[in-house]
């Protein structure tokens, strides 16, 4: 069996060497593509014949590679070495190196999906969520933070997702609400929102369980949202998800197939990526049982 390892050498603070992975799989008997995705050649290895693929990264790398992974129909599973890992975590893929090895040849395949974003520049596709408000401004913040200090790579991941909390419950303190317009299949909704999410998937941002149902296999988005008067109580909910206890997000929560933005004028992220500008209208839809997930459960 042929695998193509798709590795963020830089993940995880580095530790995972890319020597060492590459040797346990050809132990195991497997036939191995060593793919960096810092080099530039990455998207040639879909051109090779693969049978499964490993995704060794974060969320940054499994959003890269999900539509490569579904174009080309190949079943992946995801070997998690960022922080937050909030596709991992809301995916079930938090397994160690020696789980995936032993279990790769027989494990069962499950169908995912994607959602795809349409506006006047193009499409583009997400895994994770798409939103506008706070979580957008934080992603942009936090790494001109993060490359300022330095610290992305001297701090633990676990003191990295403590400081992003921290930093998103300050910058939520007198964080501007923004003004959208939507339409959630046939509802209109519109108002003022601290932030609004359109979730495939269950964790966003700095580790957030923020849609704990959330089910990326049955062709639905879950739209969340926080709005402006709830500012003291999304504040509260950080600080308590920095303790480490156990609370629910102040979030109202619709359930759709389809998103239209009819009215946006702030920055809008799809998956990690922040765009400042997104000209209206902009739709979201499901692209059903797009990609084929290894199960090891």
């Amino acid at each position: 069996m042929k695998i193509a390892l798709f590795h963020n050498p830089v993940a995880g603070g580095a530790v995972l060497k890319s020597s060492k992975l590459v040797r346990q799989f050809e132990n195991a008997g497997y036939e191995v593509l060593y793919v960096s995705i810092k080099g530039k050649e990455w998207e040639g290895a879909f051109r090779e014949p693969i049978d499964r693929a490993v995704v060794a990264g974060g969320d940054g790398t499994v959003s890269r590679l999900a539509p490569w992974l579904a174009g080309r129909g190949i079943p992946f599973a995801i070997l998690p070495l960022g922080t937050a890992n909030n596709c991992a975590r809301s995916l079930g893929q938090i397994h160690t190196l020696e789980t995936i090895i032993s279990h790769l040849r027989l494990a069962q395949i499950k169908k995912l999906d994607l959602g795809i974003v349409t506006s006047s520049a193009g499409h583009r596709i997400f895994i994770e969520s798409v939103g506008v408000g706070l979580l957008a401004a934080f992603m942009s913040e936090m790494r001109l933070l993060e490359k300022k200090k330095r610290s992305r790579l001297r701090l633990s991941p676990e003191k990295r997702l403590s400081e992003a909390t921290k930093y998103l419950a300050l910058l939520a303190k007198e964080f501007p609400a923004a003004r959208c317009e939507l339409l959630l299949d046939d509802e209109i909704v519109s108002g003022d929102f601290l932030l609004l999410e359109i979730a495939n998937v269950g964790f966003i941002g700095p580790n957030l369980e923020l849609v704990p149902d959330a089910d990326p296999r049955d062709g639905y988005f879950d739209v969340i949202w926080v709005g402006h008067d709830q500012r003291k109580e999304w504040r509260s909910y950080l600080k308590s998800c920095r303790r480490g206890e156990d609370a629910a997000a102040p979030v109202d929560a619709r359930r759709c197939r389809r998103v239209v933005f009819r009215y946006v004028d702030v920055p809008v992220h799809v998956d990690g990526k922040v765009y400042l500008t997104m000209a209206t209208p902009i739709s979201i839809r499901a692209q059903s049982a797009a990609l084929e997930l290894l199960d090891f459960s």
